[in-house]
């Protein structure tokens, strides 16, 4: 559990570090990218599907159940996948409008 912990404390002083350009070598860590935007719910979520995936990975590769074991990485690479293009489209649409403005 404090390997978790610290694993969490340094995605944290990564994205605090505060700059107005999306920096890819920051943001490869899996939640960094959410936290910069301000998605904590989002990186919480996506850091236990993570976490949960790579558990499930490690009791499968121990049993020696092979296809249940690739199941896992595939989702495991997948929800990596998923939290680096999401944040960059967040980052991409911060400045995005959000409310639509009449001319009168």
């Amino acid at each position: 559990m404090n390997k978790y912990f610290i694993l969490f404390v340094l995605c944290c002083a990564f994205a605090s570090e505060s700059n107005n350009k999306f920096d890819w070598k920051t943001n490869l860590i899996p939640i960094v990218g959410q936290i910069k935007n301000e998605k904590y719910i989002k990186a919480g979520l996506l850091s236990g599907a993570q976490l949960y995936s790579g558990n499930k990975f490690l009791i499968h590769n121990n049993k020696d159940q092979i296809a249940k074991r690739n199941t896992y990485a595939w989702w495991i690479i997948s929800l990596y996948l998923y939290g680096i293009i999401d944040a960059y489209v967040d980052y991409s649409l911060k400045n995005f409008p959000t409310e639509n403005k009449k001319e009168e």
